[in-house]
């Protein structure tokens, strides 16, 4: 028998209006911004379940969260990564808009035991979210990093992006049922061990590895 396995960011879903199942098909402007990358996965997902049926591939997918830990990019132009590097560099902070829109954020660990879940089952015929569903604000994500570098950060508001997304929370009911799995790494605990991780690796290069 053969086995594979697809992975899907949360995004081909859209803007959530809520915690999100499996079953949301989304709420995408086709021709934001955004577009391209939320319609590419969507569409991946269709290709990838159009050749399981014809050829009986043992084909499974996992939706993926938000997810961040030691070894990021430090410039990969993620909140997680760009907060981190900014706070080091002694740099303001980034927000787009006035910091209210949330997140979930889970620990890169979680993610990998959660895959590894998803290929040990029996049979898993439909996605599965995989994410966190702890939800946090980006003045919350801005806060927490605060407490962990233990000084004062300053923050710069920009206009926020078009089509940004309010909301990105997972439901994650079917993992919990089918791969008995649940994250574990609170999100304080996960940026103090990827801010370690950063500051071990300084000097940086623009592909994210540290610089000879």
């Amino acid at each position: 028998a053969h086995s594979a396995s697809r992975g899907s960011t949360r995004k081909l879903r859209g803007s959530a209006r809520a915690s999100q199942k499996e079953n949301y098909w989304g709420h995408v402007n086709p021709v934001g911004l955004r577009s391209c990358y939320d319609e590419g996965k969507r569409a991946a997902e269709t290709v990838a379940t159009d050749y399981r049926r014809k050829y009986g591939i043992d084909l499974r997918i996992v939706r993926i969260f938000n997810t961040y830990g030691p070894r990021m990019d430090p410039f990969d132009g993620r909140v997680v990564s760009n907060f981190i590097r900014q706070a080091l560099e002694d740099q303001p902070l980034t927000i787009y808009g006035d910091g209210s829109q949330s997140r979930s954020f889970c620990y890169v660990s979680d993610l990998v035991e959660g895959i590894l879940r998803a290929g040990r089952v029996p049979l898993l015929p439909d996605p599965v979210n995989l994410g966190n569903p702890g939800e946090f604000t980006i003045a919350e994500l801005a806060g927490l990093l605060e407490e962990v570098v233990g000084r004062p950060l300053r923050r710069e508001f920009l206009p926020l992006p078009e089509d940004d997304p309010r909301r990105r929370r997972p439901d994650i009911s079917r993992a919990r049922e089918m791969l008995g799995w649940t994250p574990d790494v609170p999100l304080r605990a996960g940026i103090a061990r990827t801010v370690e991780n950063f500051l071990g690796r300084q000097p940086w290069t623009r592909d994210g590895a540290p610089s000879a």
